[in-house]
């Protein structure tokens, strides 16, 4: 039994594996639109497009390539999470996205004639391409260590700040806590001086009522009881 083969015209060549993930793509794409209000972010994540872009129609050394595609989003997830909010960018963090974006034009300037080179120029240019490479690949490393720095910087700020509010606080609480115990204390001498008052007033009242009932002041009837009057002597 005879088993047909196919022809090699049926034959379809083997498909070439993404270097580049999806989630990459996805990840990116998520940061190009969270960016729109952010223009030095949004050139950055353009910039980092264009690379991955390149990396992946790259004639030769798409292997490196893509490793600088794939730092370049490491880098830029870096700026990302530094930069939660545009509107609180500190002026250094805005000078290093501003140099790391000129640093991805000039990768893709680099990059893109790798696109463009026949079978010819890609062996006589291969050597000078693959020094160009890490040539960029070594920028972008010193580039993800300054942004890392910075961001292990930012959070030592962030950190000293927060002790900082918290030392605050704890001082307040405590002089707060002071500010009850004196007003504790006030209000207990104020009761004290009620609670005399009251027994003042009681007995003012006491002896005014027993003034009015006996019809003129105790002090002088008790004189009175004390040394009682003698009769005045007559001379006869």
């Amino acid at each position: 039994m005879l088993f047909p083969f196919p022809s090699r015209a049926r034959r379809k060549p083997p498909l070439k594996p993404n270097l580049l993930p999806d989630v990459l793509w996805t990840s990116i794409n998520a940061l190009r639109d969270s960016s729109d209000a952010f223009p030095p972010l949004k050139s950055a994540v353009g910039g980092v497009i264009a690379i991955c872009t390149i990396a992946e129609r790259a004639k030769h050394c798409k292997t490196e390539a893509c490793a600088i595609a794939l730092r370049t989003k490491e880098i830029l997830d870096l700026v990302a999470d530094a930069v939660p909010d545009g509107s609180t960018i500190s002026p250094p963090m805005l000078l290093s996205i501003g140099k790391f974006t000129i640093l991805l034009d000039e990768t893709r300037r680099c990059m893109e004639p790798m696109t463009r080179t026949g079978r010819v120029s890609r062996v006589v240019h291969l050597n000078r391409n693959e020094r160009t490479l890490q040539h960029i690949k070594s920028k972008l490393d010193d580039a993800y260590r300054d942004f890392l720095a910075a961001s292990a910087l930012r959070v030592e700020v962030l950190q000293t700040q927060l002790a900082i509010q918290q030392t605050q606080l704890s001082a307040q609480h405590t002089a707060f806590t002071m500010q009850q115990t004196h007003f504790a204390a006030q209000q207990k001498h104020t009761h004290l001086q009620v609670q005399m008052l009251s027994i003042e007033t009681t007995r003012l009242l006491f002896y005014a009522r027993v003034t009015s009932f006996f019809g003129r002041p105790l002090m002088l009837q008790y004189k009175a009881h004390r040394y009682p009057l003698r009769p005045i002597p007559t001379h006869q």
